[in-house]
């Protein structure tokens, strides 16, 4: 228990990460359970096992893997596959900044957590997290050697780990990661990343110069493997997520995750999802410092640079009188998906994207980022929600309602 409760604090921090597209906190990182090596290792310190490492990452940028097995020498066939598997995740990326992590386990001399830290293509955290493994490091004739792998599977197949082998294309201020047999698709996004930014720019008046990483997972499980998750919820097909870091401090822009599956081969409806999710990496950070995040707003703001969206669904609901999704109640809603049939989804994302136009047409885009902030700060609760467009606006919660259900009707 000792030896689980300690890895378990050590990786609570890398856990800390959440959807964007339902704004919700992901399900609980799975139980890690370390087993007990098969034999102990001579002492070796962690500031040794790093050093020792640190020596090969020169031979794995330069994808020279000779010179990584002459600097990492291993002894048995499951510590050769280790450093072998390693090397075949990290290589083909071209990297910045790439660094290890390393701390002992307790209680079992010679075990080592061994964290890879890095930025794909030059881009997102110094201290992303892209590769864990539990080594097992000991001297033979005096000389550092790995002796062998007590990584779980909730460690072994994370992060990078969970691809088959990670390639990325580093292009138009994204970086995209895939697996080889989805290189037409990455190869779109990364070209369909301009007009991405361009449509944020247009409808919110939002930018950003910093490049971001798409990862285009083959399937669910590959997903939930680089999440560290048992399993993935069925509507994560496409989502942006906080990177995973050693640090505290959160990271803009987010990630951007596809279920590569979930797309046709040259979709045109690539170019808008790709649109919806940069909106969320770009906007996210204006509720790092709120007291809540509203899906409302964030689904609202994210549909609304979306496009290629009918509004018939919405027109029908506003006309009957807005009574099965009132917009007054909706701001408090902490989550659009769970136990909501898919229909209600999309009248729940159509109702934040005409809130959001609605206000781009009549206050313009600074009054968006305004209003969103100011209701992320207050209580969500009816009376907060019309006190704040009463400060915003100007006007009354009723001249605001009617003008946003006269604006509805209008929408195609």
């Amino acid at each position: 228990m000792p030896v689980v409760v300690a890895l378990i604090v050590a990786l609570s921090v890398l856990a800390a990460a959440g959807f964007v597209e339902a704004f919700r906190t992901p399900p609980q990182r799975r139980a890690i359970v370390v087993p007990a090596p098969a034999a102990t290792a001579p002492s070796v310190g962690a500031a040794q096992v790093r050093s020792w490492i640190d020596a090969g990452l020169p031979a794995l940028r330069a994808r020279h893997l000779a010179a990584w097995e002459a600097a990492l020498p291993a002894r048995g066939r499951v510590a050769r596959r280790a450093l072998a598997d390693l090397y075949g995740h990290l290589a083909p990326i071209p990297w910045t900044g790439l660094r290890t992590l390393v701390s002992p386990i307790s209680g079992q001399r010679g075990v080592f957590d061994v964290r890879f830290e890095g930025r794909p293509g030059g881009a997102g955290p110094p201290q992303r997290v892209v590769a864990e493994r539990l080594l097992v490091v000991g001297r033979v004739g005096g000389r550092l050697v790995a002796t062998g792998d007590q990584s779980p599977a909730g460690i072994r197949d994370e992060y990078l780990m969970a691809f088959r082998t990670p390639h990325a294309i580093v292009r138009n201020g994204a970086v995209v990661v895939f697996d080889e047999s989805w290189r037409p698709l990455a190869e779109q996004l990364a070209g369909d990343m301009p007009q991405a930014r361009a449509d944020v720019h247009a409808v919110l008046g939002v930018t950003g110069d910093r490049p971001i990483v798409i990862f285009v997972y083959s399937s669910s499980t590959e997903v939930a493997d680089y999440l560290g998750q048992s399993a993935a919820q069925k509507r994560e097909q496409f989502f942006a997520r906080l990177p995973t870091t050693t640090s505290s401090t959160p990271w803009w822009p987010t990630d951007v995750g596809v279920l590569a599956s979930a797309l046709t081969p040259a979709d045109p409806w690539t170019v808008h999802m790709l649109a919806h999710e940069v909106t969320h990496t770009l906007t996210w950070r204006w509720f790092y410092g709120t007291a809540h995040a509203p899906p409302l707003l964030l689904e609202g703001m994210a549909t609304a640079v979306e496009g290629a969206r009918s509004y018939l669904p919405l027109r029908v609901e506003v006309a009957a009188g807005n009574r099965s999704m009132p917009l007054i109640t909706a701001f408090a809603r902490p989550d659009l998906w769970t136990g909501v049939a898919m229909a209600r989804v999309t009248l729940a994302y159509l109702e934040g994207g005409a809130l959001v136009k609605y206000i781009l047409a009549d206050w313009g885009k600074a009054a968006v980022r305004r209003f969103c902030v100011d209701v992320a700060n207050s209580t969500l609760t009816g009376p907060a929600i019309k006190q704040v467009v009463h400060d915003d606006f100007h006007v009354s919660w009723a001249t605001f309602y009617a003008g946003w259900k006269s604006y509805v009707m209008t929408l195609q």
